[in-house]
């Protein structure tokens, strides 16, 4: 009680991020049916500035401030996913393919207060829906199918096999995909 994950937007050279490990299969490799996360966040819009996510785009969550980064390097394969902050509220993306989408929320989160926020994924359907303190804040369609990580994927980018909380997971220009900064909790 009474701690939190602090990451302060640096996350360069493997550092202010968390890596979890997703292959071989472990319950943090979501997408192959419904999925929800959920976390507590606090936030300033001061430290979250990126120019922001492309909305209604194949991976545009990837140009916002990245919370959470399940992308794989290139597309193909079975999918991805992510969640960033983009002009203070929160922007969530699935891909599949070579195509996806990102749908932007409209709540500000990124005020330096609590917020409890939830993303939500429908397999069948591809619904995507975005939830700030219990309310539905934004929803979108999708793409169907499985967008997990395939057990045993080869790859020449080993960071293409995590989960990662605070930053771009390949540290892949960090002026372009900027990382979080802020407080999570409660994964």
């Amino acid at each position: 009680q009474g701690y939190s994950l602090r990451l302060y937007g640096n996350g360069v050279n493997g550092i202010d991020r968390v890596e979890i490990p997703i292959d071989p299969d472990v319950p943090a490799d979501i997408g192959a049916t419904d999925f929800t996360i959920e976390w507590w966040m606090k936030a300033s819009l001061a430290e979250n500035d990126s120019p922001g996510a492309s909305c209604g785009t194949d991976a545009g969550w990837i140009s916002g401030n990245i919370i959470f980064d399940r992308d794989i390097f290139g597309g193909g394969d079975y999918g991805d996913f992510g969640i960033s902050i983009s002009g203070g509220a929160v922007a969530f993306g699935v891909s599949q393919g070579g195509g996806g989408n990102t749908i932007c929320g409209n709540s500000v989160v990124a005020n330096n207060a609590w917020h409890h926020v939830a993303v939500t994924r429908n397999a069948s359907s591809g619904q995507l829906r975005i939830y700030v303190d219990g309310v539905r804040d934004e929803q979108g369609s999708g793409p169907t199918g499985d967008v997990s990580y395939r057990d045993g994927r080869s790859t020449s980018f080993p960071k293409d096999r995590f989960l990662v909380i605070g930053a771009e997971k390949h540290d892949y220009d960090v002026n372009q995909f900027p990382s979080y900064s802020g407080f999570v909790d409660e994964i």
